[in-house]
């Protein structure tokens, strides 16, 4: 609608710069364009209008009744978006982007629900997340951050430890009443295990280094992705093994429990690791030193949960 009224997008710059000025020369030097052109573009500009925008007195103009309200409409449009564009560039140049390599599993359950923390602590930062498969060898040297668990092709890059790999079996509140703990099995009493088809850790090496035995008439369900396994877990659906780095906040939060006694600590441990090539940004030093902090405090809960649940067991 606005492309008919207008004969060309300049039109309504040089009527706001004329009206403004008050002088067609004052805006010909603002615009940087002659005289002559400022006043064919206003002619025109009324011309296609069908009114008038300026009184003409010799060398002074005046504004007629339609063009000064076409002038107030024009100058808050003009200053709308030119505050809108400051504000956008004053976000930009306060904003700092940070990158940070995880597992789906841990942005999903380990990171997002502290998210608003992290905003709290962190508000011009701007967070992008470059997921890896646990089954993945690929290191991503191109984001600020990745957390995963460190192997020997690994040396090149600064490294901090972030946590112990711990496996656990983690189930609802709901099951584990229902059906008792995996390490006390009562009346022949069978569990449904969840399990993701290319776990690196599986149930069998599990119940092998915690001397558990396998429950008579056990069934399994499987899934294509571990988050389904997990969220099958809080639903009540089964026993999960799961990696405390991953879900210590579902343990805290109780909405999964142990299943059994059992704690499994596999020897290798989780780094953040980062590029040696490029010195490291204070924000993004910030950061790791927050990411660690967070996982000292859930490892300190999820120890006095488990001692408890010891004593439970």
């Amino acid at each position: 609608m606005l492309r008919r009224q207008l004969p060309s997008p300049n039109s309504l710059f040089t009527f706001e710069a004329v009206a403004r000025l008050g002088s067609f020369s004052a805006a010909a030097n603002e615009l940087n364009v002659t005289q002559p052109a400022i006043s064919r573009s206003i002619s025109s500009f009324e011309l296609h209008l069908g009114y008038t925008l300026f009184k003409r007195h010799g060398r002074w103009i005046e504004l007629t009744q339609n063009g000064d309200k076409l002038f107030r409409a024009t100058s808050t449009a003009f200053n709308t978006v030119m505050d809108s564009l400051r504000e956008i560039d004053h976000r930009e140049d306060n904003q700092e982007a940070v990158s940070i390599s995880m597992s789906p599993v841990a942005v999903n359950y380990w990171f997002i629900p502290r998210m608003a923390a992290f905003r709290e602590k962190f508000p011009r930062v701007s967070l992008t997340f470059r997921e890896y498969s646990k089954d993945s060898e690929a290191l991503l040297r191109d984001v600020d951050l990745n957390i995963r668990l460190s192997n020997p092709k690994d040396a090149d890059m600064h490294r901090w430890p972030f946590a112990d790999e711990r496996i656990i079996a983690l189930c609802s509140p709901e099951y584990l009443a229902t059906n008792g703990a995996l390490d006390k099995i009562r009346n022949n009493q069978s569990h449904c295990f969840l399990e993701w088809r290319q776990q690196r850790y599986g149930l069998d090496e599990f119940l092998h280094v915690t001397g558990l035995q396998m429950p008579p008439n056990s069934s399994f369900t499987r899934f294509s992705d571990y988050s389904s396994v997990l969220q099958s877990a809080v639903q009540g659906h089964g026993i999960a093994l799961a990696w405390v780095t991953e879900c210590s906040m579902q343990i805290i939060a109780g909405t999964l429990v142990p299943a059994c006694a059992q704690v499994v600590k596999t020897g290798r441990r989780y780094h953040i690791l980062a590029s040696n090539l490029n010195p490291m940004r204070p924000v993004v030093e910030d950061i790791r030193d927050w990411l660690i902090s967070e996982m000292r405090s859930d490892e300190k809960k999820i120890t006095t949960i488990l001692k408890a649940n010891w004593d439970l067991f």
